[in-house]
């Protein structure tokens, strides 16, 4: 599972908010997890099916041009993945499965373009690339192996260069090679894989021009060389996918450019449901588990059983991914100190 906002922020922010804890029939209690040795602080951005985790972990608190290294942690033990080599040394990662294959992309030393990649051992190592293309990025993993994301191809319109995004696929059966996904997708605009499910199936945002790789107008699901499109709620101006499991999708809907967002899941019919007061949502488990923002403006997280509001989580926190065994992980910060990667279990 994935988060699209962008975690080398929350590393580095200060207070961000300080919700207001609601009822709920347990106790949602933190823990924290291990920073490796030489960090300051760290962020849970992904979990697995198994009761793992991976995230990004920083040399320093302010911005600047920190360090960020992958880690994956299991059974309490946090294993520092180090950064790409060739590559500037900060990494984003945005999916883990139970074997602890992590994935993520890093920026190139020119900074103008990014590179795919995926753990190896204890080291991180670059995913193939196309030929022709300029950037890769990865997104998601699933247990069997199967990685998605989307490759950018530059061109330049007037004194603008712009990058054509497509939805890829690096296959667990065919390792070295990647495939762009094709059959039933648009062939016009451009695709962007945000993740897949355990049986294959990958969610897929798709943008109506190549000029604009920000607001995506409709999400379908891939599999197989054949996709169909989610409905979605009506007066939806754009919409984005970020994390499906067991067949349902979480993700966020717009009904224009300067709305505020709308948490939406998509049940394994397809139905839109919206859960109450949730103005996005960022992450869905295998039971329907979803977490997410409360409220655009004050950022206040909240969980969410398919549909139904179950509790916000007080302190100055974020919350990143809605685990299988029931978790959710992010971060946390008391005052004075580095952002800790945090792990939330209802008890």
């Amino acid at each position: 599972m994935r988060s699209r906002y962008p975690v080398a922020i929350a590393l580095v922010l200060a207070a961000m908010s300080s919700p207001t804890a609601s009822a709920a029939a347990c106790a949602w209690t933190p823990t924290t997890l291990p920073i490796p040795t030489s960090r300051v602080a760290a962020v849970v951005t992904a979990a697995d099916s198994g009761g793992g985790f991976a995230g990004e972990a920083t040399s320093q608190r302010v911005l600047g041009s920190p360090t960020v290294d992958a880690v994956r942690w299991t059974g309490g033990t946090v294993t520092n993945l180090g950064t790409l080599p060739g590559h500037i040394s900060r990494v984003t990662v945005t999916g883990v499965n139970a074997a602890g294959t992590v994935v993520g992309y890093s920026q190139e030393t020119t900074l103008t373009h990014y590179r795919a990649f995926r753990s190896t051992g204890t080291a991180l190592t670059a995913l193939p690339e196309p030929a022709g293309v300029d950037s890769s990025w990865a997104t998601g993993v699933n247990d069997n192996g199967d990685i998605v994301g989307h490759v950018g191809t530059d061109f330049q319109q007037g004194t603008t260069i712009y990058t054509v995004h497509t939805a890829v696929l690096w296959p667990a059966s065919a390792p070295g090679t990647v495939v762009k996904l094709s059959g039933g997708l648009p062939t016009t605009g451009q695709t962007i894989a945000t993740g897949i499910d355990q049986d294959g199936t990958v969610l897929v945002e798709h943008f109506p021009t190549q000029t604009d790789a920000f607001t995506a107008t409709n999400l379908y699901l891939w599999k197989a060389s054949a996709a169909r499109k989610l409905v979605l709620p009506s007066g939806t101006a754009s919409v984005e996918g970020e994390s499906i499991s067991n067949g349902r999708v979480a993700g966020t809907t717009y009904s224009s450019s300067t709305s505020a967002g709308k948490g939406v899941l998509w049940d394994q019919s397809g139905a839109a449901v919206l859960p109450t007061s949730s103005a996005a949502l960022h992450s869905v488990n295998r039971s329907g588990q979803s977490t997410g923002f409360t409220t655009a403006t004050s950022l206040t997280f909240g969980v969410w059983q398919l549909g139904t509001a179950t509790t916000t989580l007080s302190g100055t926190l974020g919350v990143n991914v809605s685990a299988d065994n029931g978790a959710v992980a992010g971060w946390s910060r008391a005052t004075g100190s580095n952002n800790q990667p945090t792990v939330w279990r209802c008890t």
